[in-house]
C-alpha cells in the first residue's frame, strides 16, 4: 500500500511539474537623444522556461509573431523574418530614423503590444494578443491576435482543426453573427460586409476566454475601417460537443 502510494505521488509530482509556467518579457524601447515626438515601442509577450518540446515551439512561435509584427511596416519581400526580436527592434529604429532625416515632420511611430493567456485547460492554451501600431497615416490601427497551442507539444492548432465538425460550428456562428447584426436576409454583404462571395466565414482570429469561443474580426476583415471591429461571444455550451480539445 505503501509502494502504491509513493508510485501515485511520483506520478502526480510529474505530471504536475510537466504543466507550462511562463514569465513575461517587458521591452520598452525609444531613441536614447530623443526629447520629444519620440518612435517607441512597447512589447510585453510570453516566454516558457520549461525545457521540453512544448517550450521550444511555443517560443519560437511567439518570437515569430513579435518580429512580424515589428517587421508589418516593411515591404514583404525586404522581409528578413529570421530576424531576432532585438534585430527587429534595432531595424524597426533604423527605418525610422532614415525617414526622418528626409521627413523631420513626420508623426512618431508608436508600437504596443501585449499578450496574455485567455484560456488553458489540459490539452489547450489560447494567448491573446493586443497589438497596436502606428506607422504614420490618420490614425493608428489596433488589432488582436489569436494563438492556441497543443499542450502536448507547443503546436499552433489551426482554426478548423479545434472541432471535431467544423461546418456545424460554422453554421452555429452564422446565426450568431446574424442575430447580433439583426441580418434577416440571406445575403451579408447587403448590409455592407465584405465576405468573400458572400459566404460567412471565421476571422484570421479565433480563440476562447472563458466560457466564450471568440471570433475577433479585426479592421479591414469583414468592413471599412469606419466600422471597426466585431467581435463575436459564442457561449461554450453551445459548441460543447463540437470541441475537440
Amino acid at each position: 500500500m505503501r509502494k502504491l502510494l509513493l508510485v501515485f505521488l511520483l506520478i502526480f509530482t510529474v505530471a504536475c511539474s510537466d504543466k507550462p509556467k511562463f514569465t513575461e518579457k517587458i521591452i520598452e524601447k525609444s531613441p536614447e537623444n530623443c526629447e520629444e515626438d519620440c518612435p517607441s515601442i512597447n512589447l510585453n509577450y510570453l516566454i516558457c522556461k520549461r525545457p521540453n518540446k512544448f517550450a521550444e515551439n511555443f517560443n519560437r512561435e511567439i518570437e515569430s509573431q513579435v518580429v512580424n509584427f515589428l517587421l508589418s511596416n516593411q515591404i514583404d519581400s525586404l522581409k528578413n523574418t529570421d530576424m531576432t526580436i532585438e534585430e527587429s527592434l534595432e531595424s524597426f529604429m533604423k527605418d525610422y530614423n532614415n525617414l526622418h532625416q528626409h521627413f523631420p515632420n513626420i508623426s512618431a511611430y508608436e508600437l504596443i503590444l501585449s499578450d496574455s493567456i485567455s484560456f488553458q485547460n489540459e490539452k489547450m492554451l489560447s494567448v491573446v494578443s493586443n497589438r497596436y501600431s502606428y506607422v504614420g497615416g490618420a490614425q493608428g490601427i489596433e488589432s488582436k491576435v489569436f494563438l492556441n497551442f497543443d499542450i502536448s507539444n507547443g503546436e499552433i492548432i489551426e482554426r478548423e482543426d479545434l472541432f471535431t465538425d467544423f461546418s456545424e460550428v460554422l453554421k452555429i456562428a452564422e446565426n450568431h453573427f446574424k442575430e447580433e447584426q439583426n441580418i434577416s436576409v440571406d445575403s451579408l454583404n447587403e448590409k455592407g460586409f465584405w465576405f468573400e462571395d458572400d459566404k460567412f466565414h471565421f476571422p484570421e482570429s479565433v480563440g476562447i476566454v472563458g466560457g466564450y469561443l471568440v471570433l475577433y474580426y479585426n479592421p479591414y476583415e469583414v468592413a471599412p475601417y469606419a466600422e471597426g471591429i466585431f467581435e463575436l461571444k459564442i457561449p461554450l455550451e453551445k459548441i460543447k460537443k463540437y470541441l475537440k480539445y
